[in-house]
């Protein structure tokens, strides 16, 4: 590593490190203000304030990682700028691009750790984050963990559960219904009052099981107890409560868009929030790859310069993600391509700006 190399790699920490400081406390005390009256109303204790805050960090260190490598970006790169010195080594034949690889190797690594963030360490803390808040400060009273009401369940093989009541611990639903599809079309339905675990399989009670054949004729039968192997379902799979995308990894919710996708359920608006949890980590590599090529042809004359473009190119960034994950929940655009526009439109933004500033 050549010695401009290590000098802009330690003005580049540098600033990385007090930048991702900060925003994380401007985050957290903006938060802190909202919920302020919470806290006070339900008298939460200072232990559990600090529990909710650890369990928030992850997700914040996540979203504001951008941002404070826009602005570390900024200020390094500024700082050579105006004093001559980005001048000093480019008449040395050292290229924009190469002069910024230091930078782009710590953008690659704060993608990877993004995306390890956001996939080992986020899932979990939200979960239990939004325990403790409405749990454990709120109070706010869900149904025993004894029993589960209007569950809905998506098993393997193309299976969806439904059932009125499922009791935990003696392993029983109450006026339940297995649908069992095959490339989106009903083969089979049971409708029971009852469903009980005897240890190695479900038995249904006092129902009627329908099949379906390929063109869609009904064959009825009425029974009083009925032993139905080969479900994979178990009874501790009932006993969990239902998770919403931001609580599940992307391979979970993969797994959970492929049960979905094989009984036939409309499934895209989970494949954009699939790959918006792949796209968003990105998010760190392109906001260096612009801020590299702007600051390289604007000599920062402070830091309020830079830290207002970096909130300001920041917002307009996950506008564009939000907008493109709205368009992808509403059908107005593909899943794939609404997830990935706003990568795509800065990236090529991005690199647009970067030609341009390494022909100059």
């Amino acid at each position: 590593m050549r010695i401009h190399d290590r000098y802009l790699l330690r003005e580049f920490l540098g600033y990385l490190a007090l930048g991702l400081l900060g925003f994380i406390v401007i985050f957290i005390v903006v938060d802190v203000f909202e919920k302020m009256d919470v806290f006070l109303d339900h008298r939460a204790p200072m232990g559990l304030v600090l529990s909710y805050y650890l369990n928030l960090a992850p997700d914040v260190v996540t979203k504001v990682l951008p941002v404070a490598l826009l602005l570390a970006t900024f200020l390094a790169l500024g700082q050579l700028n105006k004093f001559g010195e980005l001048t000093a080594l480019r008449a040395s034949g050292i290229s924009i691009v190469r002069l910024m690889m230091p930078v782009f190797a710590v953008a690659g690594v704060c993608v990877l750790l993004s995306l390890a963030l956001s996939e080992l360490v986020v899932p979990g803390a939200t979960r239990e984050r939004n325990q403790i808040l409405q749990e454990r400060i709120q109070r706010i009273q869900r149904t025993s963990a004894l029993e589960r009401a209007d569950v809905t369940f998506m098993g393997g093989g193309g299976r969806i559960w439904y059932m009125r009541l499922y009791l935990v611990r003696e392993q029983r639903m109450h006026e339940v219904s297995l649908q069992e599809f095959a490339k989106g079309e009903l083969r089979r339905r049971i409708d029971a009052s009852e469903a009980n675990w005897d240890g190695s399989r479900w038995v249904f009670t006092s129902g009627f099981t329908r099949t379906f054949d390929e063109s869609g004729q009904e064959t009825a039968k009425a029974f009083e107890r009925m032993a139905v192997g080969g479900l994979e379902e178990r009874p501790a799979d009932f006993a969990k409560e239902s998770r919403s995308p931001d609580e599940m990894s992307a391979l979970e919710l993969r797994d959970y868009i492929e049960r979905l996708r094989t009984s036939g359920a409309r499934v895209s608006n989970y494949l954009v929030d699939l790959h918006i949890k792949l796209a968003f980590p990105l998010v760190c590599f392109v906001v260096v790859l612009i801020g590299g090529a702007l600051a390289t042809r604007l000599r920062m004359q402070s830091a309020a310069l830079g830290f207002g473009l970096s909130v300001a190119i920041a917002f307009v960034y996950y506008g564009f993600i939000r907008a493109g994950q709205a368009f992808g929940h509403s059908g107005l655009l593909p899943p794939t391509f609404a997830a990935w526009m706003g990568d795509l439109v800065f990236g090529a933004i991005g690199l647009i700006m970067m030609w341009r500033a390494q022909r100059h």
